[in-house]
């Protein structure tokens, strides 16, 4: 998986493909992530998530004939991307949703364009264009608005509140450290790896915990979600945004992303019962307007 430079001009057909699975995949996520955890404790639902995720990628790649193997000077960088991009980020999520809500905590997450848009500047030296920063700008104002109804919420769960932050930072740098070098790696072998390497910490956690679970007496439902957060939240939505890190500029990329709370909140609303108003209309407003922005294809003036 190559980082080529900033891309100029038109976005390929396929980042538009792409970007909709990381959509649906995370913005589903939230609703079904807070059914697993009404089930199995929130570190052996992210163990038993991950292990499977990872497992499938590397599987499904060896099935393909591709190879397993990782170049020796990749280690270094693929256990500090798994740690920050899958460990950190997994941990903050996961608790965010246990003491916020599933909603609110999508919300909190996708300030990640900002850190990117940020980090990027400062480590890639993209210089983001106008209408990028514009956009950028309408996403965060929608995201403040669906934050203003839920402030003593975030105040009455600082921890929680800060927990996610802290994975909204780590998505970031996860990104810009995804971007920073060339992968000599299949992108799903790439993914597989960082979700096993990932999921370590979390393990060690988990047996560290008081938390246990009977899995004898998970219904239906809690098995359904575990493997949808296992094969499209986790497999196939880092498939598609490891391609789309490798396809795109870090903060056009990171802009793409909010989309996700507002599918998130919406599912919320439908599945445990979020409320929605006009606080999420007008956010609504501000955030597709934001995609239009960054996602449109731009023409290019013609000079005489």
């Amino acid at each position: 998986m190559a980082a080529p430079a900033p891309m100029r001009g038109r976005i390929p057909l396929v980042a538009y493909a792409l970007l909709s699975v990381v959509w649906l995949s995370w913005g589903l996520s939230y609703p079904v992530m807070r059914i697993a955890l009404d089930h199995i404790d929130p570190w052996g639902s992210r163990c038993v998530v991950m292990l499977l995720a990872g497992v499938f990628l590397l599987g499904q790649a060896r099935l393909f004939g591709r190879s397993l193997r990782v170049p020796r000077d990749h280690w270094r960088d693929l256990v500090v991307t798994a740690v920050v991009n899958m460990s950190v980020f997994q941990i903050g999520m996961t608790y965010g949703v246990l003491l916020l809500s599933p909603g609110r905590t999508a919300l909190l997450i996708y300030t990640m364009p900002i850190w990117t848009a940020i980090l990027a500047t400062l480590f890639l030296k993209e210089r983001p264009a106008p209408h990028h920063m514009a956009a950028l700008g309408l996403g965060v104002l929608g995201i403040a608005i669906l934050m203003s109804q839920d402030l003593s919420q975030l105040a009455n769960a600082p921890a929680g509140a800060a927990l996610t932050l802290m994975a909204a930072f780590a998505f970031g740098l996860g990104t810009i450290l995804l971007k920073r070098r060339i992968w000599r790696v299949d992108v799903g072998v790439l993914a597989g790896w960082q979700l096993l390497v990932g999921v370590v910490p979390l393990v060690v956690i988990w047996l560290l915990t008081d938390y246990s679970t009977d899995w004898g007496a998970i219904p239906a439902r809690g098995w359904f979600a575990v493997a949808f957060l296992a094969f499209i939240s986790n497999a196939a939505a880092y498939l598609a945004w490891f391609r789309v890190v490798a396809a795109l500029p870090a903060t056009v990329s990171g802009i793409g992303t909010l989309a996700v709370p507002v599918i998130g909140l919406g599912s919320s609303a439908a599945v445990v019962g979020e409320a929605v108003g006009w606080h999420e209309l007008a956010a609504l407003a501000c955030i597709g307007s934001a995609l239009v922005i960054t996602l449109m294809p731009r023409r290019r003036l013609r000079r005489d």
